[in-house]
C-alpha cells in the first residue's frame, strides 16, 4: 500500500517536504516511521528516545494525532497521509 508522509520543521530537513512510502497491508504507523528511519538514519534520535516515541513529536494520521488513535500501533490504509511535526514551543 502507498503512504503519503509529509515532514515540517527539523523533519523535513532530513527526510524532505513530502515522501511516498510503499508498505505492506497492514502496516502500523511504527512500522512506518522504522522504514523512515532505516532509510534516514540521523533522524532516528529526532523521533525516538529511549522510552519510544519522543514526547516532542507529534504524528498525525488522517488529520487525528495518533495520541486520540492507537498511537505507534495505528494501522495504516492505502492512501493514508501521515503528517510528522515538532512539538511547538512558544514563549
Amino acid at each position: 500500500m502507498i503512504i503519503k508522509v509529509k515532514s515540517f520543521a527539523a523533519f523535513r530537513n532530513i527526510l524532505g517536504k513530502e515522501r511516498i512510502v510503499e508498505l505492506a497491508e497492514g502496516a502500523d504507523v511504527d512500522l512506518l516511521l522504522k522504514v523512515l528511519t532505516k532509510s534516514r538514519v540521523e533522524a532516528y534520535p529526532l523521533i525516538f528516545g529511549d522510552a519510544g516515541l519522543r514526547e516532542d513529536v507529534n504524528i498525525f494520521v488522517k488529520g487525528k494525532n495518533i495520541e486520540s488513535l492507537q498511537g505507534l500501533s495505528t494501522k495504516l490504509v492505502e492512501g493514508d497521509e501521515v503528517a510528522l511535526f515538532p512539538a511547538a514551543i512558544g514563549g
